[in-house]
C-alpha cells in the first residue's frame, strides 16, 4: 500500500516534520515582551507604593507638628489662667489685711462711739435711734468687759496681715516660675528646635530600614490662615501692653464678693421723732472694696461711719446727714515704681459713702509685689480674624535612589536591555505636601447637665445634646485664656503647591 501524498508529491508526514520549531521563535518573543512588561510593573508598583507611604508619612508630620502647636496653644492658655488665679490670690490676700485692720479698729472704736452698747438696755434704745437689732446685739457683745472672744479676735486681727503678706511672697515666687516656663517655650528657638526634631522622628519611624526621609517647613498663604509660624501667631506682651490680662484678673477678683464689695447698712428702726429732721432714719454704713489701679497696684479698703441728721449750722430749718468715723483700714500691694493715682478706684463704694472715714484711711505699702504680669496671646494680626487658625505645612522629599524600584534599591537587578526603566524623577526626588491647621472651639456641654441664658429665656440643656432651635448662635472668639485649641489636617492651598512646582523641579505627588 502507497503512502498518501500530496499535491506536491511528498509525504505528509515529511512536511509535517519540516515545520516543527517555529512556535519557539513566537514564544521567545512574547517572553522578552513579558518580561519587560514584568519590569514595568514592578516599577509601577513600587512607585505608586512609594507615593502612598510618602504620602502618609507627610501626614503624619504635618499633624504631629499641629499638634505640638495646640499643645503649646493650651499650655499658654493654663499658664495664663494660673497667672490670673495669682492675682486673684493677691487681691484677696490684700482684701484680708484690710479687713483685719478695720476689724481690729472697730472692735476698739465701737465701745466709745456708742456709749449705750455697754450695757443691754442702752444697746437696744440706741437700736431705735442708731442702729438695727442685729448691730445692737453685736455692739453689746463686743462692749462686754473683758470679752475672751474680742481680745482672741484682736489677736488674729494682728496677726492676719503679716501672714497674708507672706501669702503674696508665695504668689510671686509662684508667679516667677510660671513666666520662666513660658519663657523658655517662646524664647531662644527651642519650641522650633523640639517641632524639627520630633517631625524628622515621625518620619524616620516611618522609613525605619527603607532609607532617608528629608523634612522641610514651607511658609504657607492664605485659606484663612492667620500666620504660617507659631512665633508670628503668639506675641508677647509686657509693660503697657498689659491691659488685656489686666481686666480679666479684675473681673475674676471680682467674682468673689467679698473682695469686690463688703457694703452693709444698719438703719434705725424708729425714725426721729422730733426738730427739723422729723421722720429722718439715723444709720451706720460699712463700705469696703478691693480695686485694682492701672497696672501695678491692688488697693482695699473698708471703713464704717455713723450717720446721724442734725440740723444745719445758722438760721435754717433744715438739716443734713453727718458722719462720724468709727473705724477704717486700708492696704496696698504696689509693685516697685512711683505709685499710680488711686483716686478712681469704687473700693466698694467707700469714697463715695464715707468719705472722711475714707480719708482717714492709710496704711503702709506692701512692696513685694511685681504687677500685673507679662504674658502670652495671639498677636494682634491673628486677634484682628474672626477665626484665627495657624496652618502649618511640611514638605516630604525622598530621593529617587531610595525609591525601591529597579533603577533605586530594589534587588532586582538591572538590565541595560530587558530593564530599560527609568523613574524620570524631576530633579531625582520625590515629594509630598502635606498642611495641618490649629482652630480654636469650645465643647458647649460635656460636662453633664447645664443651662444656657439669653435675656429672660433659659435653656435647660443636657449631656451630648445640642443648644435648642431657639438658642441663638454664640460663638467664642480664639484666644490664650481658654486651653481650647484643636488639631486637623486641611487642604493644602493651591498656591503652594503652585509655588512649590515652580521654585522646585520634583515631582509633587499630592
Amino acid at each position: 500500500m502507497q503512502p498518501a501524498r500530496i499535491a506536491s508529491g511528498r509525504p505528509l508526514l515529511q512536511d509535517l516534520k519540516r515545520q516543527r520549531g517555529q512556535a519557539l521563535i513566537y514564544g521567545i518573543f512574547m517572553l522578552i515582551s513579558s518580561l519587560v512588561g514584568l519590569f514595568f510593573l514592578f516599577n509601577t508598583g513600587q512607585l505608586v507604593s512609594e507615593k502612598t507611604k510618602l504620602v502618609n508619612t507627610a501626614d503624619a508630620v504635618a499633624y504631629s507638628a499641629g499638634v505640638m502647636h495646640a499643645r503649646a496653644l493650651n499650655f499658654d492658655a493654663y499658664n495664663n489662667r494660673a497667672l490670673i488665679a495669682n492675682e486673684v490670690l493677691v487681691a484677696q490676700m490684700v482684701s484680708l489685711s484690710s479687713w483685719a485692720q478695720y476689724a481690729t479698729m472697730h472692735l476698739e472704736e465701737v465701745p466709745n462711739q456708742f456709749p449705750e452698747c455697754q450695757n443691754y438696755y442702752g444697746a437696744a434704745a440706741g437700736a431705735l435711734l442708731n442702729y438695727d437689732p442685729i448691730y445692737a446685739a453685736m455692739c453689746y457683745i463686743i462692749s462686754y468687759p473683758e470679752n475672751p472672744i474680742v481680745a482672741a479676735a484682736k489677736q488674729i486681727g494682728d496677726v492676719v496681715p503679716q501672714v497674708a503678706e507672706a501669702a503674696v511672697y508665695a504668689v510671686e515666687t509662684n508667679k516667677g516660675a510660671i513666666k520662666a516656663a513660658q519663657l523658655w517655650l517662646h524664647s531662644a528657638d527651642n519650641f522650633t528646635r523640639a517641632r524639627a526634631e520630633v517631625m524628622q522622628q515621625v518620619a524616620d519611624r516611618n522609613y525605619v530600614g527603607d532609607g532617608a526621609v528629608t523634612v522641610q517647613t514651607i511658609a504657607a498663604t492664605g485659606n484663612g490662615a492667620s500666620s504660617d509660624s507659631f512665633k508670628n501667631f503668639v506675641a508677647r506682651f509686657e509693660g503697657d501692653e498689659r491691659n488685656r490680662i489686666a481686666e480679666v484678673a479684675a473681673k475674676a477678683a471680682a467674682s468673689d464678693k467679698f473682695v469686690d464689695s463688703r457694703k452693709w447698712t444698719s438703719k434705725a428702726l424708729v425714725p426721729l421723732a422730733s426738730g427739723v429732721c422729723l421722720g429722718k432714719k439715723n444709720s451706720v454704713k460699712r463700705r469696703g472694696g478691693t480695686s485694682l489701679v492701672g497696672l501695678d497696684q491692688w488697693k482695699s479698703e473698708d471703713t464704717e461711719s455713723a450717720w446721724q441728721w442734725r440740723k444745719k449750722s445758722g438760721f435754717t430749718l433744715s438739716c443734713e446727714e453727718r458722719e462720724s468715723e468709727i473705724a477704717w483700714g486700708e492696704q496696698r500691694d504696689v509693685a516697685h515704681g512711683p505709685e499710680e493715682n488711686a483716686s478712681g478706684a469704687k473700693l466698694g463704694g467707700s469714697p463715695r459713702d464715707n468719705p472722711k472715714a475714707h480719708r482717714r484711711a492709710s496704711s503702709n505699702a506692701w512692696t513685694n509685689y511685681t504687677g500685673m504680669p507679662a504674658f502670652y496671646d495671639l498677636s494682634p494680626a491673628a486677634q484682628a480674624e474672626d477665626d484665627p487658625r495657624l496652618r502649618f505645612t511640611v514638605r516630604l522629599i525622598r530621593a529617587g535612589t531610595s525609591v525601591r524600584t529597579s533603577d533605586g534599591t530594589s534587588t532586582v537587578p538591572a538590565s541595560p536591555r530587558l530593564n530599560r526603566f527609568s523613574s524620570n524623577l524631576a530633579g531625582g526626588v520625590m515629594s509630598a505636601m502635606a498642611t495641618s491647621e490649629v482652630y480654636f472651639e469650645r465643647p458647649w456641654f460635656n460636662q453633664g447637665d447645664d443651662s444656657y441664658t439669653t435675656g429672660v429665656t433659659t435653656y435647660q440643656v443636657t449631656r451630648n445634646q445640642s443648644l435648642p432651635d431657639t438658642a441663638p448662635e454664640t460663638r467664642e472668639l480664639g484666644s490664650l485664656f481658654n486651653p481650647y485649641w484643636h488639631v486637623r489636617l486641611a487642604a493644602n492651598n493651591s498656591a503652594d503647591v503652585a509655588a512649590q512646582q515652580a521654585g522646585q523641579k520634583s515631582v509633587m505627588v499630592r
